[in-house]
């Protein structure tokens, strides 16, 4: 992923054309949309504030439109609050062109996550899954550099903790920081953070990839058949 905060970032999209490649590029303001179709990138993601990891402030139901008419004829796929078919039916009807979907298949049987992490999301409401500021405290790039981003994810005692000691977070970041990292790679990443979308209240069982697949495009084609999907 190209970031905006570098120096020269339409050097880096035609160094990547130069080669061949395509650039996508994710976005959560019509600004760093516009940014980014002002330098050539090829496909736009336009991330809702619901999405998992780190997001912006504005919904996906209210971004998607506006960046499809900000930057046409560049194709935007829309991300963020997106569980089931009829969510995917609603970004195409807002004018994305396809759907980026996080949260839903770390709850799949081939995802690498641990079970734990599985299992918290299946279980949780969409209301768990909470912005949490310490981590920029923490960590702060990416979510402090350029347009500014806040991580979400569901609660651990570790957020639970730190959270309301922000300034002590700051101060003690390295080993906070080397703590998540080295909870992440042993597999225990249920003890620190938890990345998750509001799109965990409705996802309550795990499946395989393939089941997820067919799920969502019976469920797709069918709210698009749907009578009356046309009236306004």
């Amino acid at each position: 992923m190209i970031s905006f905060a570098l120096a020269d970032p339409g050097d880096l999209v035609r160094q990547a054309h130069d080669v061949g490649s395509l650039v996508m590029l994710q976005v959560t303001t019509v600004a760093q949309a516009v940014q980014a179709a002002e330098r050539g990138v090829d496909v736009i993601i336009a991330q809702g504030g619901e999405a998992g990891g780190y997001c912006g402030e504005v919904s996906t139901m209210t971004l998607v439109p506006q960046v499809v008419d900000a930057v046409s004829p560049v194709p935007v796929v829309a991300a963020g609050g997106i569980f089931d078919g009829r969510g995917i039916a609603a970004a195409l009807m807002l004018g994305a062109v396809g759907v980026n979907l996080g949260t839903r298949f770390i709850t799949s049987t081939e995802a690498p996550a641990p079970e734990e992490w599985k299992q918290a999301i299946t279980a949780a409401k969409s209301e768990d899954a909470i912005k949490v500021d310490v981590i920029n405290d923490i960590s702060p790039l990416p979510g402090t550099e350029g347009f500014h981003t806040v991580p979400r994810s569901l609660p651990t005692a570790f957020l639970d903790d730190w959270s309301g000691k922000r300034e002590a977070a700051r101060r003690d970041r390295d080993r906070l920081r080397g703590q998540i990292v080295a909870t992440t790679q042993a597999g225990r990443q249920h003890e620190c953070v938890l990345w998750a979308g509001q799109t965990a209240g409705g996802i309550n069982e795990i499946l395989s990839v393939g089941e997820i697949m067919r799920r969502l495009i019976a469920e797709t084609e069918a709210a698009l058949r749907r009578p009356g999907r046309d009236r306004v």
